[in-house]
């Protein structure tokens, strides 16, 4: 059976409460694997972000709870031994670098395939999309990346996050010239997708944009759309 992602579009806890739920619950007793990597730990040291991450999914009951700080051998290997993998927020980048460079891609392709479940948060959401392109406008590249391929577990969408009505023309634009739709994420919004069907969990509706004339289609919480 096929796990599910779920994306956040990168608000704080308070903004992502109901999708951070859904995710505890198809976590059940874990473990968990948590990759903050896309943070850079000069600016915020890993463990802080560990400690943030168990106030929010302790609470929830998630407490068993490793971390990758970007280094090691053998990675691949270990997903299997987990329930359930969260990427969180920073630049996305640096996350597709890391994540790359560690055959960690392939391995999330068959940890999904077999039923793992995947919680990106911002940086982490648009890895999950088609293609992490959707974030120039917000995270500078320092690695001259070419191949902005992401994961591509949206049905082929690409994800855009922190998200502003302004936007939409942005995303648009990204769309036409990218010929593949987009799932918008505000940061009070947050969706499950699982075998090509999104549902919004969130606070705010998600939105899915086409290119030009094919409009916004807005999925109000609680409701589910096939990709």
């Amino acid at each position: 059976m096929t796990g599910s992602v779920f994306l956040a579009g990168g608000g704080g806890a308070e903004d992502s409460a109901p999708l951070d739920s859904a995710f505890a619950a198809a976590l059940g007793s874990g473990p968990l694997w948590y990759w903050p990597v896309a943070m850079d730990p000069a600016e915020r040291a890993y463990a802080d972000c560990l400690d943030w991450l168990t106030g929010v999914f302790g609470p929830l009951g998630v407490t068993d709870v490793d971390m990758w700080e970007g280094r090691g051998t053998g990675l691949a290997e270990r997903l299997p031994d987990y329930r359930g993998v969260y990427i969180g927020g920073g630049n996305t980048f640096r996350l597709l670098d890391l994540v790359r460079r560690n055959g960690l891609l392939p391995a999330l392709q068959e940890f999904i395939e077999n039923g793992g479940v995947v919680y990106g948060g911002s940086a982490g959401a648009a890895l999950l999309g088609a293609d992490i392109s959707t974030i120039a406008h917000i995270d500078p590249d320092p690695y001259g990346t070419t191949d902005t391929r992401g994961l591509d577990r949206i049905a082929g969408y690409g994800v855009f996050v922190h998200h502003r009505p302004s936007e939409v023309p942005r995303a648009q634009d990204w769309a036409r010239m990218n010929h593949r739709p987009v799932v918008a994420l505000h940061e009070r919004a947050g969706a499950v997708v699982t075998d090509g069907r999104l549902t919004s969990v969130g606070f705010e509706p998600v939105e899915i944009i086409g290119a030009g004339t094919l409009g916004v289609q807005s999925v109000r919480p609680g409701e589910s759309v096939a990709l």
